[in-house]
């Protein structure tokens, strides 16, 4: 028997006015006439929803020789179960008590959001009572245990993209809790409202006295609860010059992202560049001021990689702050953003931090946001950009560039164009294989004068740790160069496919005959030639061009891999050849033995050869063997890179 058949029963043993509408009904209330029906009911999971619009209802029941223990199917209560573990169960007077996995952080009823389409409407109340009421006139509801003010121990991020309606409880606490729910959601959210009931206390009590979803009452904006627009004239704005922390690439303010090709030393430029800002040496607005950064790393590994690369850059480390976040469950775990955008925008203030540096970008993207959608990506990057705009900081995040070419670095960023949209100032970074050199260039620069580069390369410095000394990579900055990163990333167009043939034709019998010949004299013979110099890189890596510095200054020198086994040659290096980061012993890991350790992966090496026949002529040419595993390797490939990690693990 339920409640609802126990309360029936109850009024007609009363002689008392009882209609049933299925789930709901509709009574007369004792004491009231026959045409006085202002008592309604509504079964829900477990008890029933009861509205009086005469009396408070613990009297009405009296009257009919009732408690409030009659409105549940148990009168010992309801038991509600969450998905991950949690129980609650509420007494007929209204206590509460936790059960079963009592840390968890999952919404209550949060798994039905599986069956709704992202962006479709999501009702947040206050208990799971609410919740049930809501449900019982086709809503999808959830809700946070443990009632007002715990709402930041809970995981909201399924409601990523949903509009949300929050239903504030009637009083100074739900008001609280509301407006830190909505706080949390808002960055999230496709919009969200805050509403209170139409009467009563909360949604439970507006469903039960017969109003709809759409007679929620949208909260008094006057006292600065929920959204309200504000207008401000245009000549109250105070106007303010554009300050930068490094001249035309990183303004004051903004968010900034530093894009390149993985391994090309991205973690060791932004370790340069926090560092400068710990000492005030970094030329700019901070020059002779030093401040605080805040280091977010996800991929390396804190005390091999990233403490030992700020040290090698020369970082006051009083000044660099990690941040882990703690849970019931552990006290290491990451930033989840936009969801902590908060509580990061707190750290920011509270320690008065110049930048914070996202390593990568996107590992601190939540899980529910696809960094291939517009949208997510706005969601994400939106409020880090409004975050920096209000506490006058960067935020400083690194991105990849995918293996296509070309001259637009916001197409090369992985993921959606949103990416560099959002950004104020995209950094990237390409190598120059003529010189060995990284060129950096501003690619996007909304607010900057000018388009900038500055070439670097990655030295390897001695650094002191605790268990011994560590050789560690560090960026040496070279100058202005005259160089644009989109120069070195833009590659042949596939359609010229004739035209690379032609090249590759021409740069084997150049090179055949000529011998080994500087990287500028083949590119200036070929443009004499009509090929361009995206076309003739791609014939060279087609047939598979060895590399070669020599020289003081270093220049590189193209042979083909017959013509670079010659004894006088100096160490050679394949193409791709460039100062790494990820790789080796330059990461430290966690795994390898500490101590004095050479970073660059790239010995010399005596590989072992045999002979081919030569593709156009038929005579035999030289093929290489891995050192290593003794495998054939690819035309101007040294040795397996999987090779060279396994033997430094293995050191």
């Amino acid at each position: 028997m339920t409640a609802l058949d126990v309360l029936r029963g109850k009024w007609q043993e009363n002689g008392l006015i009882w209609k049933d509408n299925g789930d709901s009904a509709s009574a007369q209330a004792p004491g009231h006439s026959d045409s006085d029906r202002s008592v309604t009911f509504r079964q829900i999971s477990g008890q029933v929803l009861m509205n009086s619009h005469a009396d408070e209802k613990e009297q009405v029941l009296a009257a009919v020789g009732l408690t409030t223990a009659a409105l549940f199917d148990d009168p010992k209560g309801v038991t509600y179960s969450y998905g991950d573990g949690r129980t609650v169960h509420r007494s007929p007077t209204k206590k509460f008590r936790q059960a079963g996995n009592t840390s968890g952080t999952a919404l209550y009823r949060v798994e039905r959001l599986d069956q709704h389409q992202t962006g479709s409407p999501v009702y947040v109340v206050e208990g799971e009572k609410d919740v049930h009421a809501l449900e019982s006139v086709g809503a999808v509801a959830v809700c946070s245990a443990m009632g007002a003010g715990k709402a930041n121990r809970f995981d909201w991020t399924p409601l990523t993209g949903h509009i949300v309606i929050i239903v504030a409880d009637n009083d100074a606490p739900g008001d609280k809790h509301a407006q830190q729910v909505y706080e949390i959601l808002e960055p999230l959210a496709n919009g969200v409202v805050v509403v209170h009931a139409a009467q009563g206390k909360d949604a439970a009590d507006h469903v039960a006295a017969g109003y709809g979803l759409d007679e929620f009452q949208p909260l008094d904006m006057s006292v600065g609860r929920g959204r309200r627009l504000k207008v401000t004239r245009g000549s109250e704005v105070q106007t303010r010059r554009v300050t930068w922390i490094m001249p035309d690439w990183i303004p004051t303010g903004s968010l900034t992202l530093l894009a390149g090709r993985e391994g090309l030393g991205k973690s060791t430029i932004a370790g340069s560049i926090c560092a400068a800002i710990t000492r005030g040496a970094l030329e700019g607005e901070l020059f002779g001021t030093p401040r605080n950064v805040l280091y977010v790393h996800t991929e390396d590994s804190r005390e091999f990689t990233v403490a030992p690369r700020l040290k090698a850059a020369g970082a006051d480390m009083d000044r660099v702050f990690f941040v882990d976040v703690q849970t019931e469950m552990s006290d290491s775990g990451t930033l989840i953003l936009p969801l902590d955008t908060l509580a990061l925008e707190d750290l920011v203030t509270k320690y008065d931090m110049a930048i914070v540096v996202l390593d990568a970008a996107t590992s601190s993207m939540s899980a529910e946001l696809s960094g291939k959608d517009d949208r997510a990506v706005r969601q994400y990057l939106e409020p880090l950009a409004q975050l920096a705009a209000r506490r006058d900081c960067v935020v400083f995040g690194l991105c990849h560039f995918g293996k296509r070419d070309g001259a637009d670095t916001g197409k090369l960023i992985l993921g959606s164009i949103a990416w560099s949209q959002v950004a104020r100032s995209v950094l990237s970074v390409a190598l120059d294989e003529d010189s060995g050199h990284l060129v950096v260039t501003n690619t996007k620069g909304n607010l900057a004068p000018r388009t900038r580069s500055m070439e670097a390369q990655i030295v390897s410095t001695t650094i002191p740790t605790e268990d011994g000394d560590a050789e560690v990579g560090r960026i040496e900055w070279l100058g202005e160069s005259t160089r644009d990163a989109r120069e070195l990333l833009q590659g042949a167009d596939d359609s010229d496919l004739d035209d690379r043939s032609e090249a590759e034709a021409w740069l084997e019998d150049y090179l055949t005959e000529q011998g080994k010949r500087t990287a500028k004299q083949v590119k200036d013979d070929a443009r004499k030639k009509g090929i361009s110099e995206p076309t003739i890189k791609r014939a060279a890596k087609k047939l598979g061009v060895v590399y070669a510095f020599e020289g003081f200054p270093r220049t590189s020198v193209w042979s083909l891999p017959v013509q670079s086994a010659q004894p006088d040659h100096p160490t050679l290096s394949h193409e791709l050849t460039e100062p790494t980061e990820p790789t080796g012993a330059d990461l430290r890991k966690p795994d390898e033995p500490t101590g004095a350790k050479l970073q660059s992966a790239h010995t010399p090496v005596n590989e072992p050869t045999g002979e081919i026949p030569h593709r156009r002529t038929g005579t035999p040419s030289l093929i290489r063997l891995c050192p290593e595993c003794n495998e054939r390797l690819p035309a101007g490939i040294v040795r397996h890179l999987e090779c060279v990690l396994n033997k430094v693990r293995s050191a």
